[in-house]
C-alpha cells in the first residue's frame, strides 16, 4: 500500500518503523536505538542532522524517507531554502538533474 502525498496532509501515517514492529517488535526497537545512538555520538543540532539524512534519502531516491525528514527538519527550524540548497548541492555530484527535481518536487508538496 502506498502512502497518500504529501504527507504533512494526512490526518495520520504509519511509518515504516511501525511496520517493521508489526512485524518484529524487537527489530523495530533496535533500529530506534541505533537512531539515538547516532543522534546523540556528535555535536550536530537536530536542523543539521535532518539535513544530512535528506540529502541520503535524495541520493537513494527514497521518497517517503525524504518526505518524513522534511517535515523533521521543518520541525527543527530549518528553512525550505536550506532544505532546497541541500538537494541542490547534490546536482552534479551524485545525483543528476531528475532526481534533485524530484527531491525538490516532494520538498515542496510537504512544505509549501
Amino acid at each position: 500500500m502506498n502512502p497518500e502525498y504529501p504527507l504533512s496532509k494526512q490526518g495520520s501515517f504509519i511509518s515504516n518503523l511501525d511496520r517493521l514492529r508489526e512485524t518484529s517488535s524487537a527489530a523495530a526497537d533496535a533500529f530506534r536505538a541505533l537512531r539515538v545512538a547516532q543522534d546523540a555520538h556528535g555535536p550536530l543540532e537536530p536542523g543539521q542532522r535532518e539535513l544530512s539524512l535528506l540529502v541520503g534519502f535524495a541520493v537513494s531516491r527514497n521518497e517517503g524517507g525524504f518526505r518524513v525528514h522534511c517535515n523533521r527538519a521543518r520541525d527543527a527550524g530549518v528553512p525550505v531554502e536550506a532544505i532546497e540548497q541541500a538537494v541542490i548541492l547534490m546536482l552534479g555530484t551524485s545525483l543528476g538533474l531528475v532526481p534533485v527535481v524530484e527531491a525538490l518536487s516532494w520538498a515542496h508538496d510537504e512544505l509549501r
